[in-house]
């Protein structure tokens, strides 16, 4: 049996021909009946099947093109969702900043953030206004929640923004409840501190302010709340220990502080001012 199996797989082509030229004498020669019931037996056993096989990868094709255009149109409603989700976040942002620029003294100009200073613990950012919208050096730099920094660089319409955090900044602040003034410093560029002398009154949960020293930021803008106070290291200076209420790590919409003229007189006043040796 099996000698005949490998002689028919080896001259298939051949009893294919003979197969197909038996059954055409067979329909021939037998009666309509006799032809009928070779026509089911063939549909049944040979044709069926392979119609059967035929119509099942058509369906699988068709499957997976209807699979295929569902996963994407998927993609384009999930990319349109975030796109919403985050102009919604975005106006939600851009209405509280309005709410603070209505209730301030300053006239302020809106700017975007468009880069940032590629360190870890980023000192600096770049935001879409300059000198052509009439952003000047040393202007302050705030948001919704509170002041972010200053301008240290002016170009036409971009400027470099020193930011609060960075260590060289130095800012005068002030405990805004018994109004007793510091520097804001850090040893490590991770946390930050007012130093205050021993016996000035701060507590966990004061809020720390700008005290409008300096003549860069203006008295009363938030800077942060207070975390802890450290008064055992130093016998004359005690640390408060901050949490900034500006998030820098999600800068997108600020605003330039445009002083008035009194506070560019007494920065030129400042700057003219020559130390004797």
């Amino acid at each position: 049996m099996r000698w005949i199996i490998d002689l028919i797989v080896r001259h298939r082509n051949i009893c294919s021909l003979l197969l197909t030229v038996a059954l055409s004498v067979a329909m021939i020669i037998a009666q309509p009946s006799t032809q009928a019931s070779i026509v089911r037996y063939l549909s049944m056993t040979i044709f069926y099947p392979a119609y059967a096989v035929v119509s099942q990868v058509s369906s699988f094709t068709g499957v997976y093109s209807e699979n295929k255009r569902l996963r994407q149109e998927l993609a384009e409603l999930s990319t349109q969702i975030q796109v919403l989700r985050d102009q919604s976040a975005e106006n939600m942002r851009l209405r509280g900043l309005v709410g603070f620029s209505e209730h301030t003294l300053y006239t302020l100009t809106p700017v975007r953030v468009v880069a940032r200073d590629p360190s870890y613990f980023y000192k600096s950012v770049l935001v879409s206004g300059g000198a052509s919208q009439g952003v000047g050096m040393y202007m302050p730099i705030v948001g919704e929640h509170g002041a972010v920094g200053k301008v240290s660089q002016v170009m036409g319409n971009m400027s470099m923004i020193q930011l609060l955090r960075d260590p060289s900044s130095r800012a005068s602040v002030m405990v805004n409840r018994s109004r007793a003034v510091g520097i804001l410093q850090t040893d490590n560029a991770r946390d930050f501190f007012v130093r205050l002398r021993s016996h000035e009154d701060a507590q966990a949960g004061d809020t720390i302010v700008t005290s409008g020293l300096g003549g860069i930021y203006p008295k009363g803008l938030t800077v942060g709340v207070v975390e802890k106070i450290d008064d055992k290291s130093n016998l004359l200076f005690k640390r408060a220990y901050i949490d900034f209420s500006v998030d820098f790590d999600k800068l997108e919409e600020l605003f330039v502080m445009r002083l008035p003229p009194q506070w560019a007189a007494q920065r030129a006043e400042l700057d003219s001012v020559k130390m004797e040796k």
